[in-house]
């Protein structure tokens, strides 16, 4: 940004804002960048000014991905540039001292790929497939991860080696999206994660809510039937056992056998009537829990995120029927699918990171 976006942005005079940008460039913080590509024009006869960025020198900030099988890191500089990346498969079921151990292999893959040394990371941000506790950091108990009950902020700072901040992937992937993707400029946007199972990440006012425990977004556990199939959480009938990538493959596993979510989006592009009605259903309670929350929050947008968000209008069209159904008395929002495909949550533990992470200068930091 210039000096006058940064000015009107955060509504502070720019002979206020020459002053801080001098003493943060002094510092080393702030540098000077050419133009992004697509930049607008400025007026005629004005001279063009000089665009600003975080140092990218200054470090590297690591976004840890954990799935059920799986860890993937991006590494991003401070001028939010994705420097590095690297992933691996995990033992289904596995330990949080295996997790972990892998992360910071692969964060010094990662480093080293780049050219860099570990002693650059300053901060990393850890997306977790399962309920976390906030302020003190903690992974709360869960059937989805047995082997991460109880594991701190502090335990995954002691193996990692530098400041971290843990959230689950759908508050982190709303927050990837929110930064830089489908919901950049908007401050009151809900994110649903649509894939083996269901949430919901909220941005209102431009704040991620979390809840008092976190915990805030779980639409999965919302109860669509109190007498019907068992969920994970030990409650009977929630959503996530009907409309979840689990509930769809099984439901069509009498006719086509054992699917995988890519036989599943195979026989979307074939159009197949039993996968098009089972996806069509799926997406209808979906869109019946988003206005629930849309009738609380009165979003402007509503993103949809997650494996089955790749289907496009054959997802959306359903959500968006039953949103305009169930939503009154304000007019649906904006319905559109994510903008940055797997890397949505890496991405937003980035910027978890970059926001909790006390990365700067001693010089430059308040008093």
């Amino acid at each position: 940004m210039s000096r006058a976006e940064l000015a009107r942005y955060a509504h502070i005079a720019p002979s206020t804002i020459s002053v801080i940008v001098q003493d943060l460039v002094a510092d080393g913080v702030i540098v000077g960048s050419a133009s992004p590509p697509g930049a607008s024009r400025q007026p005629r006869g004005g001279r063009p000014g000089l665009r600003l960025t975080l140092n990218p020198g200054s470090g590297a900030v690591a976004g840890v991905e954990f799935g059920f099988r799986s860890v993937q890191v991006l590494l991003c500089d401070l001028a939010h540039d994705i420097i590095g990346s690297a992933q691996c498969a995990l033992p289904d079921r596995h330990t949080s001292a295996a997790g972990l151990a892998a992360a910071r292999n692969l964060i010094e893959e990662a480093l080293a790929g780049a050219g860099l040394d570990y002693s650059v990371l300053i901060g990393a941000g850890v997306s977790l497939p399962g309920p976390v506790r906030h302020q003190p950091d903690m992974v709360k108990p869960s059937a989805i991860l047995p082997g991460w009950q109880g594991v701190t902020g502090g335990e995954f700072e002691q193996v990692l080696g530098v400041p971290v901040s843990i959230d689950n992937d759908t508050n982190l992937a709303a927050l990837g999206e929110h930064v830089w993707g489908a919901g950049r400029g908007c401050d009151d946007c809900v994110t649903i994660k649509f894939h083996y199972g269901i949430g919901c990440g909220l941005f209102v006012n431009g704040m991620l809510v979390r809840g008092a425990v976190g915990g805030a977004g779980e639409i999965g556990h919302i109860t669509i039937d109190e007498r019907g199939p068992l969920c994970r959480c030990g409650k009977r009938g929630c959503l996530d056992s009907y409309a979840a990538i689990p509930a769809m493959l099984d439901a069509l596993r009498p006719r086509h056998g054992a699917l995988t979510i890519s036989g599943l989006m195979t026989l979307l592009s074939d159009r197949d009537p039993g996968a098009m009605r089972v996806v069509s259903d799926a997406a209808d309670l979906v869109g019946k829990q988003v206005a629930v929350v849309c009738n609380l929050l009165a979003p402007r947008r509503v993103v949809v995120v997650g494996r089955m968000a790749e289907a496009g209008e054959i997802v959306l069209g359903p959500i968006r029927t039953a949103m305009g159904r169930n939503i009154a008395p304000n007019e649906p929002p904006d319905l559109v699918t994510g903008t940055l495909g797997t890397r949505q949550t890496a991405l937003g533990a980035i910027a978890l990171a970059l926001d909790e992470s006390d990365w700067l200068p001693a010089s430059a930091r308040p008093a």
